[in-house]
């Protein structure tokens, strides 16, 4: 699994990070908006957790861009809104869920538990025969 965590500070992440180095699960970080698009244009990135304040463009217009790029892609957001305001902002862009600015070990598991029923339901869903599959 490939992860990328887009933020101007590293710092913000340093509890997601040493979660997911837990399990052996690498992080890749990056300031911008800017950088993350051209990182995700040209590798394969399984999830994006992405920091709210960035410096080249909001949280939502980064998502709306990625999933431009790849309507699959999983994202979660590290946001101070409240909950129906961060609802209304990000509703139909498929975020999976908005995580506090400092994340802890609740919000990992939460995380974790959430990507095991997408895998459980994607490993779930067969190729139907003769839509092009061989």
């Amino acid at each position: 699994m490939q992860i990328l965590l887009v933020g101007p500070e590293k710092n913000s992440f340093k509890n997601l990070e040493s979660s997911f180095s837990e399990n052996k699960t690498p992080t890749r970080w990056l300031d911008t908006a800017e950088k993350a698009l051209k990182l995700i244009a040209g590798e394969k990135i399984d999830l994006v957790i992405i920091h709210e304040q960035l410096p080249d463009m909001t949280a939502k217009k980064l998502v709306e861009n990625i999933i431009t790029l790849n309507a699959m892609m999983n994202c979660v957001v590290l946001s101070a809104l409240p909950k129906e305001d961060f609802h209304e902002t990000f509703e139909g862009l498929g975020v999976l869920m908005q995580f506090p600015l400092m994340p802890g070990k609740e919000d990992m598991e939460k995380l974790r538990d959430h990507l095991a029923r997408i895998r459980r339901i994607s490993d779930q869903i067969k190729p139907i025969k003769g839509a092009g599959n061989k």
